[in-house]
């Protein structure tokens, strides 16, 4: 694995303007119309439909809690060049700060269309977070933060399904990669989960996911960040009206006891 220090730029080195004979998407040029109740039609409109090779997506939370309490989450920091070129289009490079050159988000990888019918998204989560950040962790640790979101409505059709998984940092191996150039740029470390989520809203963290997937995080623990407060150090009155919000009980200090009021 390469320091992402060590990265100096992304260099656009060819281009095809054409299909390509193996295209890693591909896109559906549809005319569509409505159909309304009593038969109604609308007029019929053209829409593209950018289509992956894999069936969905899933993104890990890795986390751990030292002993003062404090929940730490796992970022991956590695390459993601479409960000990067947004510099060469000075309408988008108007909206950024600078060219992003890494990037920082949570683990996450493609579910395989094979994986519905065998390992399932919790195996594929579980190959995942050995492949980027070097844990190894089993399918059935796995816990689901909430369902799906959709990650481009406008054009695509993928939906990013949300795990976490608690790991001890003293097991960590070198992240193996997949033996793409995109992956053997990177690094991952463990930040304190207020911090990571107020730099989701400061902009070094420019990620939808990983945004969403922290706070799902810190829902299901019962852990509050704005106020650094976990929900049994919560005013009675207040204690009582807090709700998991669908993401299961709320956990206190990672003892793993169930905190009142939730559920």
């Amino acid at each position: 694995m390469i320091s992402p220090d060590l990265l100096k730029d992304i260099e656009v080195v060819g281009e095809e303007t054409g299909e390509p004979a193996s295209p890693f998407v591909r896109l559906r040029r549809l005319q569509l119309r409505h159909r309304y109740n009593d038969d109604f039609y609308s007029h019929s409109y053209n829409f593209d439909i950018i289509e992956g090779p894999f069936a969905d997506a899933v993104a890990i939370v890795l986390y751990h809690m030292d002993k003062g309490g404090k929940v730490w989450v796992g970022l991956r920091r590695g390459v993601r060049p479409s960000i990067y070129l947004r510099k060469d289009n000075p309408a988008k490079a108007s909206l950024d700060s600078g060219p992003r050159l890494t990037y920082l988000e949570l683990v996450a990888g493609g579910i395989e269309y094979g994986d519905l019918d065998s390992i399932g998204i919790n195996g594929r989560a579980a190959l995942e977070v050995k492949e980027e950040a070097g844990y190894k962790v089993e399918a059935k640790e796995l816990l689901t933060l909430g369902r799906g979101t959709f990650s481009s409505p406008g054009f695509g059709m993928e939906k990013i399904h949300y795990r976490a998984v608690k790991v001890d940092p003293r097991e960590g191996m070198e992240p193996e990669g997949d033996g793409h150039p995109l992956e053997e740029v990177g690094d991952f470390q463990f930040y304190e989960l207020s911090q990571a989520i107020s730099w989701c809203r400061s902009g070094e963290i420019e990620d939808a996911k990983t945004e969403i997937g922290l706070y799902r995080l810190a829902n299901y623990l019962g852990y509050h960040p704005e106020f650094d407060l976990w929900q049994n150090e919560l005013p009675p009155d207040l204690r009582g009206r807090v709700r998991s919000l669908g993401l299961g009980p709320g956990k206190s200090q990672g003892t793993g006891e169930k905190i009142e009021g939730m559920g």
